[in-house]
Order: C-alpha cells, then structure tokens, then sequence
C-alpha cells in the first residue's frame, strides 16, 4: 500500500521545464552579429556569466558592456535585448498541466534566470498566471543548486520543505532540493512527469 506524504506546495522550474528554448541558437545569432566564431561566444558568455548577473550583481547594462568588451562588438541594448531572447517557446502541454495542478495545490516558480530573460518571458507568455509565488535567482542574490535559494521558496511561502515537491530538469538541483529536504521530481518531458506526480499522490 503506498502511503503518500502531505504535498502543499508545487515548485517548478522554468527552462526547459515550461519554457523551451535553444541556447546554440542564440550563440549563432551573437556569432553572426559580432562576426565572431561561436566558441569565442560561449567563452565570453561564460566568464561575463561568472560577473554574477543570474544573481543580479550586475545589471542588463553592465552585463552588455562587460560582453561588448570581450567580443569588442557594439551592440545597442535593443539588439542585445533580440538577440539575448532568441528561440525561447512555451511548452503547451506543461501549461496544461500547471493549468489542472493551480485548482488543488499552491503552486511556486523557482527559477535561475536573469531580468532580461525574464522580463521578455513574461511579456511574451505570462508564465506568473501559473504561480502564486515566484522566486528568481536575480532577485534573491541565490541560484540553484545553492541550498539558499530552497530556503528563500520556504521562507517565502511559509511552507516546510517536507511539503514541497520540486521538479527541474537537472539532476544537480533535483539532488539539491532533496538534501534541502524538499521532495522531488527529475523532469524529462510532461508525459512523464503526470506519472511521477501521480506516484507522489498528486491528480493531474
């Protein structure tokens, strides 16, 4: 007989869990405007990333200028802003899912993001109808698969983390959130996960 665990809140990840999205693309799309091969792309993105502007250290504009620099390209904020937020899609059948799990649970986003990724996410699909909470690791200075962030989502909702079950797509911050002490869910693709929730008691 299973015996299933009082489950109050439902935390989702946001990238490649509700939204998809292409990261190769948008290093092409930076490649093609900067006249640079795609390695030297994803290496500048990644040492400007180590600035911190996941975990809002720095700004939209000081992130641009720090990549501007390395590449010696300059990019505007608006072709930035296009470039920075090609290929993202939003995954229909998660939204239906989400849409079917808001009438029984509290449902929270907890996302490693930066605001110009989000802002653009938002205003394009209105992900925040889903949730009653959202923390995003650019405004709580955390990123998964930091054990504060997890805390940030508890605190927040005031909800212990026996009672969350977290799903992402990573291993590394489904492990994470497990020895936070968190319930979780390793995402494959939305067929899957109606399984996995249906295993942890939840009706979908």
């Amino acid at each position: 007989m299973w015996v299933f665990l009082l489950l109050k809140l439902l935390v989702f990840d946001l990238g490649h869990v509700l939204i998809d999205f292409e990261w190769m693309e948008v290093c092409y799309a930076f490649s093609e405007r900067c006249a640079r091969p795609t390695h030297e792309i994803l290496e500048a993105f990644s040492r400007v990333g180590e600035l911190g502007y996941e975990k809002g250290k720095i700004s939209t504009q000081e992130f641009l200028g720090e990549l501007n620099t390395m590449l010696s390209a300059d990019m505007n904020e608006a072709e930035f802003r296009v470039l920075w937020n090609t290929s993202f899609r939003e995954n229909e059948a998660m939204s239906i899912i989400l849409e079917g799990l808001k009438r029984s649970h509290e449902l929270c986003l907890l996302s490693n993001t930066n605001q110009c990724h989000y802002d653009f996410i938002q205003q394009s699909f209105d992900v925040e109808r889903h949730f009653d909470n959202v923390v995003l690791s650019y405004e709580v200075g955390h990123a998964k698969p930091a054990r504060e962030i997890y805390r940030a989502v508890v605190e927040q909702v005031g909800v212990p983390a026996s009672q969350c079950l977290f799903v992402d797509d990573l291993e590394i911050n489904v492990k994470a959130a497990l020895d936070f002490g968190m319930n979780a869910i390793l995402f494959t693709d939305p067929e899957k996960l109606r399984l996995d929730l249906t295993a942890h008691g939840i009706k979908v």
